[in-house]
């Protein structure tokens, strides 16, 4: 028949034919579907950078190199795509930048780059490229290149741009400095030290100075403030809860399969999470799968030992999503959560209900507290303003210390001497008898050590072992508001490096729920000579640091995933706002738009 319809191929009817055929066909099947080729991206050009296209591909062959393909499924693979793209073009913005400072990239130089691994390449695929000695193979690098459909021109038209980029980043670097005087005026800041004599007052020492509070006292308190406890109660509800436990047992899917280290048996990594998660649910909830089997089958988590079991823990310390998850939920009821990494699914051991303790039962307790703490910080700032005018009135912060905090307080149990019980007259008694005198003159002689008993007093007694110590802190470094020894104050190490020798500072410093005065002793400055000898290792370090400022982790930025530092950031905002790097936003914002729509729709059926 199709030799006829050569034969005959300028016949009418044969034209004819064909346009029956033809009709018949599109009324059967409709015209060929432009579906594939609107939802295939390949042909998308993202940004265009000088000479240079950003399209799908390239975008797709570096989530592959750089991230797990997961990603590419994810809620927020818009951000991550745009920001990759933005990657990409300064990439190749440098690379152009490079070109226009007289850089070159020789074959030679592009050959060493790919094959060799130590040549600080950052892109991952390339372990596929060596052999089972960690050499470069062709054959497995046009294998894995094959693999990840990607060519290899275009695979090394990029790594040349990449290569260039490099050798502009490594230019940038080489042109930071800092000076010496700079570095100098550093290291003494920061290791200019004092020595330094504290007094600290705590409310628990301070406290302790008071008798305790009468029963009496506390109910007159109570009987005329229940305002003022109730409104401690509401401000305290947490100290007077038991909160919610939940004990659960939990079937962990990664999000990314660079998590799983330790897979399930029936863990297929051919599948992507959300895949392997429905896998998991469908065989735990909707087939009942015993749960301890279902764990041993998929569970991804790194700690196998415990079959998934919590512990009974606080409910408020949970994920969120696994606390909405589990509320209202009933022992032995399964739940699932997706949190940001993982999917979760869970089944509910043993739960603990919240129980709260009501105000009555505490009223009393709370009364105490409040009372206990008004006093206290009344007597902290009685007592540190008096410790503090003494010591600028030329008294030791120790003598200050014991004539504010301790002056009607003893420092041991006050005794007195027995009266001696009366003597027996021993003159006429026999000898040898226990009356008779005693042979050694000497030993009846003696005095006896005096029997003493306890005296009453009302005073508190607060033995020296217990009471706070003035104290001394040797050596402290200044450059911060960290004192060590003490915490953090800002307003005490700035009086500490105005302060000359043996100065009492001005004022009273709160650090935390302490009071503290102190007194410099001396002060010690940075040594010139010790400087000299670390010189290099400051200078390469603070040069580090303004490289990571000015530009930021070079081999970061190569790899995809490092922060721009200021230069950088500059660059690629100037370069955006002359239209070099022209990136088309548009198709971000309308793949995010799809998402979320597609998301809200998954979360209304549900």
């Amino acid at each position: 028949m199709l030799q006829d319809l050569r034969d005959q191929k300028n016949s009418w009817l044969i034209v004819l034919l064909f346009g029956i055929i033809i009709i018949v066909f599109v009324f059967m099947f409709g015209l060929p579907s432009m579906d594939s080729s609107c939802k295939s991206n390949t042909s998308v050009e993202l940004a265009k950078v000088g000479s240079h296209d950003v399209g799908y591909e390239m975008l797709r062959s570096m989530i592959y190199r750089y991230y797990d393909d997961n990603v590419m499924s994810s809620q927020q693979y818009p951000a991550l795509a745009k920001q990759l793209v933005t990657n990409i073009s300064l990439i190749y913005l440098l690379a152009d930048e490079a070109r226009a400072a007289g850089l070159r990239v020789s074959d030679e130089d592009l050959h060493d780059y790919i094959t060799n691994w130590e040549a600080g390449n950052a892109d991952v695929i390339q372990q596929r490229f060596l052999n089972n000695q960690n050499q470069f193979s062709s054959k497995n690098y046009e294998a894995a290149l094959s693999r990840l459909s990607i060519s290899k021109r275009d695979y090394e038209n990029y790594k040349r741009e990449e290569l260039l980029a490099r050798h502009y980043l490594t230019l940038l670097a080489s042109s930071i400095s800092v000076s010496e005087e700079t570095l100098w005026q550093r290291y003494a800041e920061a290791n200019n030290s004092a020595t330094i004599e504290i007094v600290s007052l705590t409310p628990g020492a301070v406290g302790a100075t008071f008798k305790p509070l009468t029963d009496e006292e506390v109910a007159a308190f109570e009987a005329g403030n229940a305002a003022e406890i109730e409104k401690y109660y509401n401000e305290h509800l947490g100290n007077y809860t038991t909160p919610a436990k939940a004990k659960l047992q939990q079937v962990t899917i990664q999000k990314s399969m660079a998590n799983v280290k330790n897979p399930g048996e029936k863990t297929s990594k051919t599948f992507l999470s959300g895949e392997r998660f429905a896998i998991a649910r469908a065989k735990i909830i909707d087939e009942k799968l015993d749960f301890n089997q279902a764990f041993v089958d998929y569970d991804e988590s790194d700690d196998k030992d415990l079959k998934g079991m919590t512990g009974l823990v606080d409910v408020e310390i949970m994920a969120p999503e696994i606390q909405k998850a589990i509320d209202g939920k009933a022992v032995g009821e399964i739940v699932t959560a997706e949190l940001s990494d993982r999917y979760v699914i869970a089944k509910v051991v043993e739960q603990v209900e919240k129980v709260v303790t009501p105000l009555t039962e505490v009223k009393q307790s709370i009364a105490r507290q409040i009372m206990n703490d008004k006093r206290v910080k009344a007597r902290m700032d009685e007592v540190s303003n008096n410790i503090l005018s003494l010591a600028k009135g030329g008294q030791s912060l120790s003598d200050a210390l014991n004539g504010s905090l301790y002056a009607n307080v003893l420092a041991e149990q006050p005794m007195r001497p027995v009266a001696p019980a009366p003597v027996a007259d021993t003159a006429d008694a026999p000898a040898g008898t226990a009356a008779a005198p005693a042979a050694d003159a000497d030993a009846a002689a003696a005095p006896a050590d005096p029997v003493l008993e306890p005296v009453p007093t009302d005073q508190l007694i607060i033995p020296e072992s217990s009471r706070i110590q003035a104290k001394t802190l040797s050596d402290i470094a200044t450059n911060s508001g960290y004192i060590a020894g003490l915490g953090i104050s800002d307003d005490l190490a700035r009086d500490i490096r105005s302060a000359s020798d043996n100065m009492v500072l001005p004022k009273v410093y709160q650090i935390g729920a302490d009071t503290v005065i102190a007194r410099v002793v001396s002060k010690k400055g940075a040594d010139r000579a010790a400087f000299t000898s670390l010189l290099p290792q400051l200078r390469q370090r603070a040069v580090d640091d303004k490289i990571l400022q000015l530009i930021g982790d070079p081999e970061s930025i190569i790899g995809m995933n490092g922060q721009y530092g200021i230069w950088i950031e500059q660059k690629i905002n100037a370069a955006i706002a002359s239209k070099k790097i022209v990136i088309d936003e548009d198709y971000f914002r309308k793949e995010q738009a799809r998402r979320d729509k597609a998301a809200q729709e998954r979360a209304e059926k549900k």
